[in-house]
């Protein structure tokens, strides 16, 4: 059986229980271990240490991190996070070819995101394949930044790492478009697989905080590539008109370019309305399930996403959710039948999709429900693991005829 390595920048340890890319890792380290697959994740991380997560070995790598006292200098100090990447992924780069000796490796995949794999490229001995995690430069642009010369090399740095892999993958036609278009480059597309693990529930959060409550819920990192600042306006004149309906939060909050906090920004807009909202940080997902699978909906307004862990969270659980277009959602949201699509970056639209959701008969809602199911049953028939293991096959037949 092959052995896989994973370069990534994060993965789902008990210090860390969220985040998109250390999700699917997750998921696709235990779907290939159980077809009796050896995988060995060596991630970025605050400390050196190794341990398994089941049948997968982790190796943690400590990050590099310039000592406090130069970032005085400030003509230079932009440009430390580049320095900074690179020497982070020359350590994980030593480990890997430590574990290569030991156990030899058949294929790595890296991430785009923060370039883990770049000081491997073009490396004789063992085949890359990128999964692009997103766009980075999209996603500055939906987080209102502008790219100093710094982040236009760091964005450079993400591109070599898929252009000059052996082969790069996107989990939405949405990310692989845009490469397509910017870049001349059309990746393949292969789908985020759902868990393959089962989540054993632990209802306690949900019963102290939201049980015999209805709400709305948001979960996930609070920032606008993800929308969650458009919910402000957009939910404004729901408090009224269902005045028995909460919104609550779920997720770390990584606030606006200036620091301050989307969810007191939403609070200010909402004011008068604060007693209806909630808020919490992230919850492993055993808390979280029962707070997922309580909810009416599911919000979700992202302004650029890539085949999201918490759509497909959500409908594994049974939930609509409530998302947008041209965005990689409407690739996994049927509307009116697994949940409901808004325009992109349209507080209007996203309160009159919420509203459709909220004006459901009961046996509409039943029916989205098995709407839902039937969508679940047909993604599970796919086998994306296999789909998977079957472009990691070819990659490595082709690398190794050059």
């Amino acid at each position: 059986m092959l052995h896989i390595a994973f370069l990534t920048p994060e993965y789902v340890s008990e210090r860390r229980p969220e985040g998109g890319l250390a999700n699917y890792l997750y998921k696709v380290g235990q779907g290939l271990t159980e077809r009796g697959f050896h995988v060995t994740v060596i991630c970025l991380s605050d400390r050196n240490r190794f341990w398994h997560d089941s049948e997968v070995s982790v190796n943690e790598v400590k990050r590099f991190v310039f000592p406090y006292q130069l970032y005085r200098l400030k003509s230079i100090y932009p440009y430390f996070p580049i320095v900074a990447q690179i020497i982070s992924s020359r350590r994980l780069e030593k480990v890997l070819w430590r574990v290569h000796k030991a156990n030899p490796i058949d294929l790595v995949q890296v991430s785009s995101y923060k370039s883990p794999g770049y000081t491997l490229l073009h490396n004789k001995r063992l085949p890359i394949v990128c999964r692009i995690s997103s766009s980075s430069s999209l996603k500055r642009s939906a987080n209102d930044m502008r790219r100093n010369l710094a982040e236009h090399l760091l964005d450079w740095l993400e591109i070599r790492q898929i252009l000059d892999s052996n082969a790069s993958f996107a989990p939405s036609r949405f990310i692989a478009s845009i490469f397509s278009r910017h870049e001349g480059y059309t990746p393949s597309v292969i789908r985020t697989p759902l868990d393959t693990v089962e989540i054993t529930p632990d209802p306690s959060f949900y019963k102290t905080h939201l049980a015999g409550k209805s709400y709305l819920l948001y979960f996930g990192s609070l920032n606008r590539v993800k929308g969650a600042d458009l919910l402000a306006h957009a939910i404004t004149p729901l408090f009224d008109k269902y005045p028995g309906v909460i919104f609550a939060f779920i997720g770390r909050d990584d606030g606006f370019s200036d620091s301050s906090k989307i969810f007191d920004y939403i609070c200010g807009v909402n004011s008068k309305y604060k007693d209806r909202l909630f808020y919490h940080p992230a919850l492993p997902k055993t808390q979280l399930y029962p707070v997922i699978a309580n909810a009416i909906g599911i919000l979700m307004p992202s302004r650029v996403d890539n085949y999201p862990n918490v759509c497909l969270e959500a409908h594994e659980l049974g939930v609509p959710v409530v998302g947008t277009y041209n965005s990689s959602l409407d690739e996994m949201i049927v509307d009116s039948r697994s949940g409901f699509l808004a325009e992109n970056e349209d507080p209007v639209s996203l309160r009159e999709a919420i509203d459709k959701l909220m004006a459901l008969s009961p046996k509409q809602r039943r029916q989205m429900r098995q709407d839902i199911s039937e969508s679940i049953r047909q993604i599970r028939a796919e086998d994306r693991i296999s789909e998977l293991v079957d472009f990691y096959q070819t990659t490595i037949s082709e690398f190794n005829s050059r």
